[in-house]
């Protein structure tokens, strides 16, 4: 098939071969650039996409160029958005190829240099004229070649992120990408989404993971307890499912509420239960994973008995306290609880989106459903509203309002507490959203094109437009008959497997206390390994400058090596990562600190901090896990 898309990007009489290439000084292909000689006779283009005069040399000053801006911003993986004729990806292929630049030769990192390149050009005919032009041969014989010619959005993200984009250095070329300016924008909106994501997750693990820490070690042994969301994969492949959320159009649903509970699963995220059982219905199933105190609120003074809670074992102790039919676990989100998981204790994983709808919209796909409809799951402002009437935040903004602090001006503060802009809801009203819901938006995009299998609707019009969702009328909806045989088979095989795990506790219970003695040993072990790293630091910067310290720097250096490497090797090190300070905290302790200007006496302080800094939490692990 590329094939014949190739073919007939070319002009016809050369496609046919009846064109003597060597006798032609230019030549118009169909894409609309016009191919022309340069003075040193290599092809060139315009628009004005390489130079008129030398091409070629252009090229290989470009490729060098770019090997020293990689090896500075220590990137392994050079990409491509649009190359023209592709003068410099094959000047960069051929200096991989000849090891004559810094990546090739691993300058960059002590793991190796050029790791892989990547090539994206949505439009299949620019593509064959850069065929016709160069041969491409040394970037298609490299070992890591990803091309992407016509390909989605989500294609294209997907392939840099099994690459890991934190080792992308992105190449972006105005006269290389403005023949489908429309796509490289959005594609280059998609990828600042996911580089913000991960600076707002390291942001976020400075200000929780000690929250996040202290949570999972307190609920440890609801692992052994508490059977998983596993126990309904595939069990509901013959109902649809309903994921409420508590945005301002839940008003409009509410009155309905109970209606849709026939004719599908309900589920209910924390935000929306109070409001949901004030409007006298209990969801099947209600959904929490922030571990925060004020989500834990949410359950706060309610109970109900019918529903079944999922949550994770990182979430706030009294949240396990919910009176309700069953609690039931999903797989953690963070290193202590994925420790088990991996050894034994998985108890399913539901995806992580950052946001309690997009780890509901995770349970109803795993139960299999066929459907899954989205209610109140606004990502948006509608009304300018933040949330339904009677939610906890509302509510909250009532009882703690005074005349000089009125709960307009807490509502205001919501609204506008990240970057706003401007959406369109399914209705076609313009709303207003922000970089955060933005951010689920894109999640539930890139899910929803994952998993074609299950259609994906929203049933509030006012909510914000996510490509790959569609509008379901609420109306339309509750025409269908009501489902109560095949729920009551739902809830029938959920209690044989069930049943199931009741049998197996006891083994359960084993495999934990193990498993618990294992990982406070193993931590103990990082521990002294931190202990004797800081004491080697120690007893060399006690000396003084000169011959003495240089002998015994060198020596450290290499022992505090094999230190590092015992511990990034430990098969704990993952579970006492989330204990460990981030980078961003180490640059800070280091210039509070004030270094010393000797190179090696600074790098020996540094290590000092780190050391300090891991032993320090993993004494709050061990004391949390007593």
């Amino acid at each position: 098939m590329l094939e014949e898309d190739l073919r007939g990007a070319l002009p016809s009489d050369f496609a046919t071969g009846k064109t003597p290439c060597e006798d032609l000084e230019e030549l118009d292909f169909p894409c609309g650039w016009k191919l022309k000689k340069a003075r040193t006779g290599d092809w060139t283009a315009e628009p004005a996409l390489h130079s008129r005069y030398d091409p070629v040399r252009e090229s290989r000053r470009f490729a060098q160029s770019l090997c020293e801006q990689m090896v500075e911003s220590q990137k392994t993986v050079p990409v491509f958005m649009g190359f023209g004729l592709g003068y410099g990806v094959v000047a960069y292929g051929e200096l991989v190829a000849g090891k004559s630049c810094a990546v090739a030769q691993g300058g960059m990192n002590q793991q190796g240099g050029c790791s892989g390149l990547v090539l994206v050009e949505p439009d299949v005919a620019c593509f064959a004229a850069a065929l016709w032009s160069l041969d491409f041969e040394p970037v298609f014989t490299m070992e890591r070649c990803a091309l992407l010619v016509g390909a989605s959005h989500q294609s294209v993200l997907g392939v840099l992120e099994s690459f890991s984009l934190d080792t992308c250095h992105f190449v972006w070329n105005k006269t290389h990408t403005s023949h489908n300016q429309a796509y490289f924008d959005g594609l280059h909106t998609l990828i600042q989404r996911n580089l913000d994501k991960d600076a707002i997750n390291s942001r976020t693990l400075d200000k929780f993971g000690r929250l996040w820490l202290r949570n999972s070690c307190r609920n440890l042994d609801k692992l052994a307890v508490c059977d998983g969301v596993s126990r309904y994969q595939n069990l509901g492949w013959n109902l649809d499912a309903c994921v409420v959320g508590a945005g301002p159009s839940l008003d409009l649903i509410l009155p309905h509420l109970g209606k849709i509970k026939e004719r599908c699963i309900l589920i209910v995220v924390d935000t929306a239960l109070r409001v949901c059982l004030r409007s006298g219905v209990e969801p099947d199933f209600v959904v929490l994973g922030d571990p925060q105190y004020w989500n834990a609120l949410h359950l706060a003074g309610l109970s109900s008995p019918s529903t079944v809670l999922i949550t994770e074992v990182a979430a706030y102790p009294s949240v396990f306290r919910f009176p309700c039919a069953e609690t039931v676990l999903c797989s953690s989100l963070y290193p202590v609880g994925r420790f088990f998981s991996s050894n034994g204790l998985d108890k399913g994983d539901l995806g992580a989106g950052g946001s309690v709808a997009t780890s509901a919209w995770g349970f109803a796909r795993l139960c299999g459903c066929h459907r899954i409809f989205l209610a109140a799951v606004d990502l948006s402002f509608p009304g300018k509203r933040t949330h339904a009437h009677g939610s906890t935040f509302e509510e909250k903004t009532h009882m703690t309002s005074t005349r000089l602090n009125p709960s307009q001006q807490s509502q205001v503060a919501a609204l506008f507490s990240a970057d706003t802009s401007l959406g369109t809801s399914y209705a076609g009203e313009a709303v207003i959203t922000d970089q955060r819901m933005e951010l689920y938006a894109w999640w539930f995009e890139s899910k929803v094109a994952a998993h074609p299998e299950q259609k994906t609707f929203s049933l509030t019009a006012d909510s914000l437009s996510i490509p790959g969702i569609e509008f379901f009328p609420l109306e339309d909806f509750l025409q269908q008959a009501p489902r109560w045989a095949e729920r009551q088979e739902f809830f029938d095989n959920q209690q044989k497997q069930r049943e199931k795990f009741l049998a197996n506790m006891e083994g359960l219970a084993t495999t934990f206390r193990h498993l618990r003695a294992s990982l406070k040993d193993g931590l103990f072990q990082i521990y002294k390994a931190a202990h004797k790293g800081l004491q080697l630091c120690q007893d060399a910067l006690v000396l003084q400058d000169g011959a003495a310290f240089e002998s015994a720097f060198h020596q450290v250096i290499s022992q505090l090596a094999a230190i590092d490497q015992a511990i990034r090797t430990s098969p704990y090190h993952e579970s006492a990562a989330l204990a460990f300070p981030s980078q961003q905290k180490l640059e800070q302790l280091y210039l509070e600190a004030g270094l010393s200007p000797h190179p090696g006496r600074a790098t020996l302080e540094k290590s000092r901090i780190l050391y300090q800094q891991i032993m320090v939490a993993l004494a709050d692990y061990n004391d949390f896990m007593d």
